[in-house]
């Protein structure tokens, strides 16, 4: 799931991505270890005292030892193992703490760093990444990187415990812990393969299971279009495919993790074993000394299990962080422009020579024409023709492939972004509402529009008084994405977003093609109250919604066939006089 990186330099692998992870909180990471490395050796103190009471109370004597050269009395060992008791609970929550705080501040650190990431790119890039991608990235993606940065909690955890288990065990009994520790290094070595093997199938897993993200997001997508064309079934069995394929992967990488801790904790009990006959060869054989051996080698054994656990997935995760950081690479590499200079004013707009084409498909050639303030052009032309490519040209979402488009004479790519998004606003073809308020879509997450702003917007919307109908007028919820208001309503809506912020230029891309003549009849209203207040360019299809242009643009096959007022056109464009006639205009 990776790259190569710039300069033909190799993206970094998966530790190396994980460290960076944890980077930022190496203070936190040093706490962790330090109470859980404080916990374990408490804990270990206390099996070694508790063992010691235990020998001490059934063999009859009131001293408990000698434990580092000392001896303690059966009461004073019971309040000192309560004690210890006490503070490794202290510090086991201590430690639970760190390790959610870490957990949650990466998961908001890479839900911030994913969504700059995603949102900051160029609209070329959005357009062609599939539906729902910022949700699986700060869903699916940053669960699964929190999932391993708390499995890395947890193996810190459990090797640190381990480490404090094993240094009290050569205290205890130096030879038999040695030959332990000596079984278990081989142990690590016997299951590297398995790790190995974990990560190359995590890796198909993680490419399989965003497959069928993309794919079901996709299928998702075409619920309309499933229903009405009674494909419930086939896509029913293509959904199952992609599930099979998916989950199959997804199988063979949980066989290997389910199996590396068994076949752990298999090898590990031979390295008990292995120290319990070292103890059996020692020349003084204390019972108090081997019970307290053996109670720290099986409870180190339970911090082994969790370690290897973790290692595996670790091992399993790290093809996942590799795909984010690959996807977050490739989107900070097509970061949209965003340039710096102001011009005194957006128009004239001059589009000189442009062309346009989509991995090396034409889809606009050598266009041509200029914009003054005030006026209108209309752009009429078949589907397909590259209608919604200019549009996308001159709000500045693509650059050209060859020529130049000129906002007051600077040339659009070195015009600032946030300046020019206050002067020039879109009306798309649907109308995309989301769940808030009349007011909060209105303004669409924008500063400085007043309430004041709003009406007026709404106003020349032609939808003030529909507004002002509602229970709460602007301050009225208008339901999940809108869906309490009509599709004329979501379209007058849109219009007023397009307004608020009193635009110099206003682009519409079919603005009236999904609507009844009602609501076509009151967008008509309100581009001919603007008329000559700021320069509209209007895409339509539907020749009546044209009645204010000073000049109609045709377009076909990605030429600009003919440029004229409506009466010039008359005589110049066949494809113009052809859809007067289809629209029943003499």
């Amino acid at each position: 799931m990776t790259s190569t990186g710039v300069d033909g330099e190799r993206p970094p692998g998966g530790w190396a991505i994980l460290r960076g992870l944890i980077s930022p909180y190496k203070g936190r990471i040093a706490l962790l270890s330090l109470v859980s490395l404080g916990g374990a050796l408490l804990e270990a103190l206390f099996i070694v005292l508790l063992t010691g009471i235990g020998m001490a109370l059934a063999g009859g004597n009131d001293r408990v030892g000698p434990a580092f050269g000392r001896f303690l009395s059966v009461p004073s060992a019971l309040v000192v193992a309560a004690l210890t008791l006490a503070l490794r609970v202290t510090f086991s929550l201590l430690s639970v703490k760190v390790s959610a705080y870490l957990a949650a501040a990466v998961t908001t650190t890479q839900r911030q760093r994913l969504s700059h990431a995603y949102l900051r790119t160029s609209w070329a890039v959005q357009q062609t990444e599939p539906a729902g991608r910022l949700q699986e990235l700060l869903t699916s993606f940053v669960t699964r990187i929190t999932q391993t940065v708390s499995t890395l909690a947890t193996a810190i955890t459990a090797g640190l415990s381990l480490l404090a288990f094993l240094g009290t065990g050569l205290v205890v009994n130096p030879l038999a812990t040695a030959a332990v520790l000596i079984a278990l290094t081989v142990v690590g070595g016997i299951l590297t393969p398995i790790r190995r093997a974990i990560r190359r199938r995590s890796s198909r897993n993680a490419k399989a299971n965003l497959a069928f993200a993309n794919s079901v997001s996709e299928l998702g997508s075409l619920g309309l279009e499933m229903q009405t064309f009674g494909a419930e079934r086939h896509f029913e069995e293509r959904i199952d495919n992609l599930t099979a394929d998916s989950t199959l992967t997804q199988r063979r990488t949980q066989e290997l993790q389910g199996a590396m801790p068994q076949i752990y904790m298999t090898l590990a009990y031979g390295a008990v074993l292995a120290g319990v006959a070292a103890l059996s060869l020692a020349p003084i054989f204390d019972l108090a000394v081997v019970g307290a051996v053996m109670l720290l080698m099986l409870r180190s054994l339970s911090y082994g299990q969790q370690l290897s656990t973790a290692s595996a997935t670790i091992a399993a995760s790290l093809p996942f962080l590799e795909g984010v950081e690959d996807t977050v690479r490739q989107y900070a590499d097509a970061s949209a422009v965003r340039g710096a200079a102001q011009p005194a004013a957006v128009l004239p707009l001059e589009v000189d020579d442009v062309s346009f084409a989509y991995a090396e498909h034409p889809a606009l050639t050598d266009v041509t024409f200029r914009l003054a303030p005030g006026e209108a052009i209309g752009v009429i032309g078949p589907s397909g023709a590259g209608k919604s490519t200019l549009a996308q040209l001159l709000l500045g979402l693509r650059p050209p492939s060859k020529g130049t488009i000129r906002a007051g004479g600077v040339p659009l790519q070195d015009v600032d972004r946030e300046w020019w998004s206050r002067r020039v606003a879109f009306v798309p073809q649907e109308a995309r509402l989301f769940t808030g308020t009349v007011a909060e879509n209105i303004r669409f997450f924008r500063d400085g529009i007043s309430d004041n702003d709003l009406r007026r917007a709404a106003l020349q919307a032609n939808i003030l008084s529909e507004i002002e109908n509602l229970p709460d007028g602007f301050d009225t919820h208008l339901g999940e994405r809108g869906n309490q208001l009509s599709g004329g309503q979501r379209q007058r809506l849109s219009i007023a977003r397009a307004l608020a912020v009193r635009p110099e230029l206003l682009i519409l891309d079919e603005p009236t093609s999904a609507l009844d003549g009602q609501s076509e009849a009151l967008i008509r209203s309100t581009l001919a109250e603007l008329h000559g207040q700021l320069a509209v360019v209007i895409i339509a299809h539907r020749m009546s919604t044209l009645d204010i242009c000073n000049r109609i643009m045709v377009i076909e096959s990605g030429q600009m066939t003919a440029l004229d007022t409506p009466n010039g056109l008359r005589g110049r464009s066949a494809f113009y006089r052809k859809a007067l006639a289809v629209a029943g205009i003499a």
